[in-house]
């Protein structure tokens, strides 16, 4: 199989420092304290949580604890964590944009309150059908 120069790829990955941040922020938003996470998720100490939310150690929650911050935090994993993509020179592949940061409730609000342009104007770019 060729590939043919003119083909570029995207792919999305974590951006962990603004993730990190975006934890903090959506930490204290909320007004939670450190001490109840650590006591929720069940934790000795609570340096592994400090450590999450420091953009400059670039650690994050496994996805068991990602999930409970993010029903903890009252938004999607899409909207906890911060994706990036990063282009590969010589190979775009022209694939459909993947659906992140757009939770199942959004999808739903604009497929009842969008016109028929727009809607099919998000389904072309998302690749979904509302």
């Amino acid at each position: 199989m060729q590939i043919d120069s003119n083909i570029s790829f995207s792919i999305p990955t974590i951006d962990v420092p603004a993730t990190s941040h975006n934890l903090k922020t959506l930490r204290e938003k909320r007004n939670i304290s450190i001490a109840r996470i650590q006591k929720l998720l069940g934790m000795e100490n609570p340096q592994s949580i400090y450590t999450w939310e420091d953009p400059e150690k670039k650690y994050l929650p496994r996805i068991d604890n990602l999930v409970i911050l993010a029903k903890l935090y009252k938004v999607t994993l899409d909207e906890l964590i911060v994706i990036k993509k990063e282009n590969h020179p010589g190979l775009i592949l022209n694939e459909p944009s993947a659906c992140y940061g757009i939770s199942k409730a959004s999808l739903l609000f604009i497929a009842q309150t969008t016109d028929k342009i727009t809607k099919s104007a998000i389904e072309n770019y998302y690749n979904v059908y509302l």
